[in-house]
């Protein structure tokens, strides 16, 4: 289907994108990581949407002042 796909580099961004960010050196911004959840025990729909999420696990509101 895309035998003949070329894409568009634009060499302005190409070579511009590390001047976009301060040397960092070897540290590390961000690290990914989300526990296992089990299907048991989930909020009903109607809760969870107003919680923002079905596993109750993962609900940690933010304390209130």
């Amino acid at each position: 289907m895309y035998q003949n796909f070329t894409p568009y580099s634009n060499p302005y961004f190409i070579s511009n994108t590390r001047s976009m960010m301060p040397p960092m050196g070897e540290l590390e911004l961000v690290r990914a990581y989300v526990v296992r959840q089990p299907y048991t025990g989930l909020f009903p729909l109607s809760e969870a949407l107003h919680k923002g999420t079905i596993f109750p696990n993962l609900y940690m509101p933010y304390p209130g002042k």
